[in-house]
Parts: C-alpha cells; structure tokens; sequence
C-alpha cells in the first residue's frame, strides 16, 4: 500500500522544491517560445522551409508528449528528487549542444534532449503538488506552478527576438544555462519524497503503443496540410493511429499495471476537461506561431519586435494564473473558468475581424492569453480534483501529455496552414499569400476555442449535476 503524506499547511521547502521544478519547466518553454519567433531567422541560415524548422518546435514537444506519459511509472519507480536530477541534466547537455551547433541535424537533436527534460519536470511539478499541498490551497500551488512557468512565453519572444536580433540565436541558449543550472542545486536541496517507492514493472508494449499513436498523428497532420487525406500514406497513419490507441486500451485492460489506467476516463468531468484543455492549447499555439510569422513576413518587422508584440499577453498570462488560483480556492472553479474561456472567445474574434497591425495584434493576443491564465490551470484543477487519489497522477500525466501533444498539433497546423497558402500557384506575391493563411487560420481558431468552450461548460455541469 502506497504512504502519501499530504502537508498540513504549505512550507517554505515545499513552495520552493515547486519553484525549482517549475523553473526546468520555465527554461524549455522560453527556449520553445523564444524560437518560435526566430524561425524565419533559422530558416535562412539552416535554408529549410517552414515545414522543416517547425520540427524544432513539434518535433520536441511531440518527444516531450512521450515521455510525460512515462511520468505515472516514474512516480512510482523512482523518488522525485533523482527523476528531478537525470531530467535536469539532460536539458543542460541538449542546451550546450544548441549553444555550439551550426548543423539543423545536431541542432534538432539538441532540441529534443530538452524535450526530454521537459516531459519529466512538468507532470514532476503537479504530482508534488497535488502529493503534498493541502487540498484547499491546491488552486493557489497550481497557480503559482504555473506562474512559474508561464513567464516563460512572457520572456521567451521578447528576449529571444531581442538576443537573435542583436547577438544572433545560439545566445539564447548561453542564457538559459545559469537557469537550468541554479534550478538543479535549489531542487537537490528542496525536492522531498513522502510516497514509497515500488518496483513497479514498466509497460514497455503499451509505452510504445501510445508513442505509435503520438507520432502517427503528427506525421497525419502534416500530412493532411500538404496532401490532403485521399492519399495512400494519409490512410495508412490514420489507420496507425487509431489502431495503436484501440489496441492499447483494449490491452490495458488485461494486464496488471497499465502505464495509464484508461479507467480514469469513466469520470466524465475529467474526460471533458481533457477534451476542452486539447482544443484550446492547439488554438493557442497556431496564435504563437502565426502572429511572429505574420509580422515579420506580411508586415516586414524584425523578430525582436514580433517578440515584443507577444509580451503583453504572456504577462498577462503569468499574472491571471496565480490571481485564477486563488479566486479558485475562494469561489470554486466556475467563476475563473467561464471568465477565461470568454475572453479566449472574445481574443479569437479580436484576432480575425481587426486588421492586420502590430497594436491589433498585441491586443488581441493579450486578451487571449488573460482568458488563458483564467482558464488553464483551474481547468486541470477542477478535473483532477474529482478523481480519487489513485488516479490523480496518471491524471497529471494525461494532462501533460495532451497540452504538450495539442501543441505540437497546433504548430504542425498553423505550419501547414501557411505552408498551403504560401506554397498555392496564384498570381499573389508570397507576402500576400501569407496574409491569407493567416486570415484562414484565425478563422479556423474560431471555431475551435468555441468547441473547447462548449466542453468546458458542460464538465462543470456534469459536476454540478453530481452534486
């Protein structure tokens, strides 16, 4: 029988074992958002096209994504302190690699034992949280784990686009490093355990049936963005990838110790927060992807100032995550939910009906991310927290793995999107095709925050139903 020792009320070591973890979460997400905005700056010097560098981005996440769902074994297996340390120091050895590495192939690589980094350190931080916090300042610990690691988007553009701009990219990586290295010795002497550790035997075989189905998707979407799906490869990865994720729960349900309980899911609340969580981190990350893009190729602007342009709305993010969280613990989920989820809403909209334009877009990105910080976290919150406890790390990991999947998604979507348009034999210049994608895509975006909203809704009313 597994010991868990919820604390009593929060301790220093505790919030700062939160911060130390939370900050090998910070650094892989600003170097993600800090290239993001210098990828027509990667482009000319690796000479890839869109669909190509955003693998530095998709490619990483979608690694990220199979290793997060590790994290339900990881937790068991090992203490949190040593998961902490390997993760650590892999990113360290991806992020020198990046500082030195004048190859798109060793730059990838780099990029990818980053991911790896990052797919423990997420699920890490909300498995401590939720071990450790007192159920009643749940709400202001995930806020505060998330402020942690929302500045990074907040930072990541302005100061990638700022260092690319004036001392070239590789910089971004000399800046990370104290980062990750000072988040190590804070998370040695902080990180506790207060659960036993069990030789538990990894899924191996459902490990890679889930891998299958992550990779198959990515390779799907991109693939429907430039081939379309009445193509003999399109059907083959969609069959994959169904038949990967059929096949793995039909196989959980016959062994012992599935890597993810799919029994989790039969909590509806918790199956519609998920649902709702994929939806609107895809629609957030095509607004990552494509208002840099947009600046710098439609509106002729540097990457510094594209960067500049995303700080407002990811600092109003950072700030809305940790004011959500307490509003949370003092109202309950549905005032910060049905806040967050309208201003999503309101910022789509903003996005698409006002015209291209630096303020335009500031704004409209703003709006967007305050909604985000509303929503997010007390979104993953109220799931989790209507689950038992034997099933709240496996439902961390889920919701690690689909943000950091719906990401990838995003990315591969907003690239194909502008890789249809860019590419379309018209007699547009590339300028203008590209302000075309663009349009397309915030339109699409529309549509898909309002299915998100819709899920939203109803897990809190299958809550409230219940109650």
């Amino acid at each position: 029988m597994m010991r868990i020792q919820t604390e009593k009320k929060l301790s220093v070591r505790l919030i700062l074992s939160v911060l130390a973890i939370g900050l090998l979460g910070f650094s892989d997400i600003m170097l993600e958002t800090a290239l993001n905005v210098s990828f027509p700056v990667l482009m000319r010097t690796f000479n890839v096209p869109s669909s190509t560098v955003q693998w530095l981005t998709s490619g990483v996440i979608l690694l990220t994504s199979m290793v997060v769902i590790l994290s339900p074994w990881l937790k068991k297996r090992f203490t949190n302190r040593s998961q902490f340390v390997v993760a650590t120091v892999i990113s360290i050895l991806g992020v020198l690699i990046d500082a030195v590495s004048s190859h798109f192939g060793l730059t990838l690589f780099g990029r990818l034992l980053q991911g790896i980094g990052g797919g423990v350190g997420m699920p890490l931080m909300y498995n401590v949280i939720f071990e450790q916090v007192p159920e009643k300042k749940r709400g202001t610990m995930v806020g505060l784990g998330s402020l942690i690691i929302s500045f990074a988007p907040a930072i990541g553009p302005a100061f990638g686009g700022y260092l690319t701009q004036n001392f070239g990219w590789r910089t971004v990586f000399w800046v990370v490093l104290p980062v990750q290295i000072g988040s190590l010795i804070l998370g040695w002497f902080t990180i506790r355990q207060v659960s036993e550790v069990v030789r538990e035997k990894l899924d191996l075989f459902g490990w890679l049936q889930l891998s299958l189905f992550f990779i198959s998707g990515i390779f799907l979407i991109e693939r429907l963005s430039t081939h379309g799906l009445i193509n003999v490869i399109s059907v083959v990865l969609l069959l994959v990838m169904i038949i990967s994720l059929l096949s793995y729960f039909k196989r959980s349900k016959r062994i012992t110790y599935p890597l993810i309980d799919p029994a989790i899911f039969k909590f509806k609340s918790f199956s519609l927060s998920v649902a709702a969580s994929f939806t609107t981190q895809v629609a957030n990350l095509t607004f990552n992807y494509a208002i840099p893009m947009a600046l710098q190729i439609v509106l002729l602007k540097n990457s510094q100032v594209a960067g500049l342009t995303l700080l407002p709305g990811a600092l109003g993010y950072a700030f809305m995550a940790i004011v959500s969280g307490r509003l949370y613990d003092r109202y309950g989920p549905r005032l910060p939910i049905v806040t967050g989820i309208t201003m999503i809403i309101v910022g789509a909209m903003m996005m698409l009906f006002l015209p291209l334009g630096v303020f335009n877009m500031t704004l409209s990105f703003m709006v967007v991310q305050l909604g985000a910080g509303f929503w997010f976290g007390n979104n993953m919150t109220h799931a989790i927290s209507h689950v038992p406890v034997a099933y709240q790390s496996a439902g961390n990991s889920i919701f690690s793995a689909t943000n950091n999947y719906s990401a990838a998604v995003g990315i591969a979507l907003a690239a194909g999107v502008m890789t249809i348009f860019q590419n379309h034999n018209s007699t547009l210049n590339y300028m203008a095709k590209t302000s075309l994608g663009t349009t397309w895509l915030f339109g699409l975006d529309i549509i898909i925050v309002i299915v998100a909203a819709t899920l939203s809704l109803r897990a809190l009313r299958v809550v409230n139903n219940k109650a």
